[in-house]
């Protein structure tokens, strides 16, 4: 695998340094494109001059098999003199074909129903690679003293077994925030396509190679499962969060994590009582008001979780099922946010919205008991929160509005009650209709109108989820350009033409060099993994404690909206995370899916 990275890492530079002597360039998503998507590359150069007019040729013979026009679009938003779409959905016939316009040519890509074939998978990688407590890629123990209470009133300091989990990122702090929806959002990925086809069985329950007749994603959800049982061992009793900000010390293997919370050197972590206050064991604090939003999302996770296993593993249903309602009441006494904490720097989950996880946690609870009582208590929440605050906005703190997708919404527009389902069905529009709106007044050529704050690669990742549900709910084709420039976005047309998955496609250009000990120190790819993504230059210049380490092979490309570098010394727009991936896990699935209905065609 290490000599494989190399070859990669050495296959990215080549192409890299034939940046610096062009001026212009054409994007394009480098898995490919399915026969009937909607495709779209975009040419950007540095040149004003140039015709619009492009063409699409095969790959082998050169032969020009589709001529069309570019649409002309604001180059000065990514530091360009001249910006074209080139649309070219009228070519569906399969094969290998590059796009050229103006001098410049693609890279070869494909058009086939099978690009995404192995996508949804693949990423689980990732989720392994983060597991804690033991850890299947590395095949060792970690953090195996967590942890020791703290804000309780009467049990800090007390020990208690809450290992498991995964790690958050590159740092080794585990949330309940993230940690919930990453379970919720694999189960729901299995829940709309529970195909053992797409999501295959190549690993156990422990992660490592080798079948146990039980798909990958389901291992995964599990793992997840069980380490949130664990965080709530009790109705009202719960936790939010493992470690804070201490664990900041320097890129280390997790099995040798020797920070010292006050007990010793690698000696056991603080685990964080959801009390509903403000809290922070330093300077720093947080803003918390409530604990809604943890409660309930212990209660939506649960309740799906009891939903998908109850064929599974009955008994593990039932016990999913019995903390579903107590925590779900929790959340409904002490109403409010329940942030994470920090201590040695300002930095922490500034979520502010909870009504979208009650909203959720009843609707999930319907979904379970088919009782009328939670439907009205889930529109109840839900039209607290018509739009999720972000694509309304335009604007948000580091993970002030979140899960940045409401699945909420889509349960409800799935309602038996018309009223309902036309209701949800409209929020759902409207917060895409926002999108779709910034991203004209833009005149993206990207037809990108996500802000790019920490992570925009999540809120990508939420857009094109929801423009999938209201597609599948409504049949309104109205975002579907838009949903397939923003998942052309992820794999490659972009300015920095890169896809924004670790090693994925193999023979592309995507992340290798990322803000991660595997690539630093295991000097391998975390494969699979979603990087945070571009950042307005605004807040990465603000950030602390970035310095990047090698020459930047994207310079060319830094003077727009946003900026990203392949660079482990860039920890805003280079680190994997383990949410925004797990989030991929749906819409992956449903490509696959896609593709397997348009090969039997």
């Amino acid at each position: 695998m290490k000599r494989y990275y190399l070859f990669l890492l050495l296959f990215t530079v080549i192409c890299h340094t034939t940046v610096f002597g062009q001026s212009a360039w054409i994007r394009i998503n480098q898995l490919g494109y399915f026969p009937e998507d909607q495709k779209t590359a975009v040419y950007i150069s540095l040149d004003a001059n140039g015709s619009a007019d492009f063409e699409v040729k095969e790959a082998k013979g050169n032969t020009t098999v589709y001529k069309g026009k570019g649409i002309a679009a604001q180059a000065e938003r990514w530091g360009m003199k001249k910006a074209l779409r080139l649309p070219f959905t009228a070519l569906t016939t399969g094969g290998e074909y590059y796009i050229a316009c103006n001098g410049v040519q693609s890279p070869v890509f494909k058009i086939s129903p099978a690009v995404y074939d192995g996508a949804a998978d693949f990423i689980l990688q990732y989720m392994r690679q983060q597991r804690c407590g033991y850890n299947p890629y590395l095949d060792t123990l970690c953090h195996q003293h967590d942890g020791f209470i703290v804000d309780h009133p009467t049990r800090t300091g007390e020990a208690i077994d809450v290992r498991g989990g995964w790690h958050d990122a590159s740092d080794y702090l585990q949330y309940l925030t993230t940690s919930a929806n990453a379970t919720f959002q694999m189960l729901f990925a299995w829940q709309q396509t529970p195909d053992k086809t797409i999501f295959k069985d190549e690993h156990d329950a422990s992660g490592k190679k080798g079948k146990n007749n039980i798909p990958d994603i389901l291992d995964e959800v599990r793992w997840g499962l069980e380490w949130m049982v664990k965080m709530n061992p009790d109705s009202a009793f719960m936790f939010n969060q493992i470690a804070d900000d201490r664990d900041h010390a320097a890129m280390r293997n997790p099995a040798h994590d020797q920070v010292d919370y006050g007990w010793g050197k690698g000696e056991g972590r603080p685990v964080y009582f959801i009390t509903g206050k403000t809290n922070g064991e330093g300077t720093h604090k947080n803003r918390s008001t409530g604990v809604s939003s943890s409660a309930a999302k212990f209660a939506s996770t649960f309740a799906l979780g009891a939903d998908v296993f109850k064929n599974i593993d009955p008994a593990f249903s039932s016990v999913l099922k019995n903390k579903a309602l107590p925590a779900y009441q929790f959340g409904e006494a002490v109403p409010g946010n329940f942030q994470t904490a920090c201590v040695v720097s300002p930095y922490f989950y500034e979520e502010d919205n909870w009504v979208d996880d009650m909203e959720l946690a009843a609707a999930a609870n319907y979904a379970l008991t088919r009782d009328a009582d939670w439907l009205t208590k889930a529109n109840y929440w839900g039209q607290l929160e018509e739009i999720t605050p972000w694509m309304e906005l335009g604007r948000a703190r580091h993970y002030q509005f979140y899960p940045f997708v409401n699945l909420g919404h889509f349960y409800l527009s799935q309602s038996d009650d018309e009223t309902i389902r036309k209701k949800y069905t409209d929020f759902m529009q409207r917060g895409l209709e926002s999108l779709l709106k910034r991203a004209k007044e833009y005149d993206d050529p990207f037809l990108n109108g996500v802000p790019f704050i920490w992570c925009s690669n999540n809120l990508v990742t939420a857009a094109i989820t929801q423009a999938r549900l209201y597609h599948q709910t409504s049949g309104d084709g109205s975002f579907l350009e838009m949903e397939a420039a923003l998942r052309d976005w992820l794999f490659g047309c972009n300015p920095w033409g890169t896809s924004m998955i670790s090693g994925y496609p193999a023979t592309g250009d995507s992340p290798l060099r990322t803000h991660s000990f595997v690539s630093e120190l295991m000097h391998d790819i975390p494969y699979g993994g979603l990087i945070d993504g571009p950042i307005y230059k605004s807040i990465y210049d603000s950030l602390r404690g970035i310095h990047l380490k090698y020459e930047d092979t994207y310079a060319p490309f830094q003077f727009g909206a946003a900026v990203y570098h392949d660079d482990p010394g860039d920890y805003s727009s280079n680190e994997p995370t383990m949410d925004g991936t797990a989030s991929l896990s749906f819409y992956l699935s449903t490509l696959e899916k896609t593709g397997n209905l348009q090969k039997k065609k």
